[in-house]
């Protein structure tokens, strides 16, 4: 699974999107996701939930989030999304949040071994963080993942 042509395949990548909560954001972030069919409904509530018990352990830099769950919680297919907010959000943590990378993985070895080596290579570089708040439209995006990964 790449992020480059999961993203096209599930025109799953939202630009300056609107949510007032967390809660509204990882909505925002999933939506994609949820009308191809990848992932079911009750994924999203999964991660809604584990965050109001654990708190956002998936942010993984400041302003960056990659919310996710486990694949028995209703993942069909791996698959990723990648949103940008017109505002940051805070999460339970007081953590604020304006990208989203959404992850839906159908087993461990996806989520470890493919999934998290190309977001840590994505964000290798903090002006990378510039260009996506700077991106405009998805081929913007698509771009700068071609030439990060």
């Amino acid at each position: 699974m790449t992020l480059l042509d999961s993203l096209k395949e599930n025109n799953s990548v939202g630009l300056k999107k609107e949510a007032k909560t967390w809660e509204e954001a990882i909505e925002a972030c999933m939506q994609p996701l949820l009308d191809k069919g990848t992932v079911q409904r009750k994924y999203v509530d999964a991660i809604i939930e584990r965050t109001k018990e654990l708190g956002p352990f998936y942010i993984l830099a400041p302003g960056l989030a990659m919310p996710h769950e486990r694949p028995e919680m209703g993942v069909n297919k791996d698959c990723f999304s990648f949103v940008t907010l017109k505002e940051p959000v805070t999460f339970p943590d007081g953590q604020e949040v304006d990208i989203l990378i959404g992850l839906a993985a159908t087993n461990t070895d996806i989520h470890n071994g493919e999934a998290i080596p190309q977001i840590v290579m994505l964000f290798d570089d903090d002006s990378v963080f510039d260009e996506i708040r700077a991106a405009k439209v998805p081929e913007d995006i698509y771009k700068m993942i071609e030439s990060k990964l």
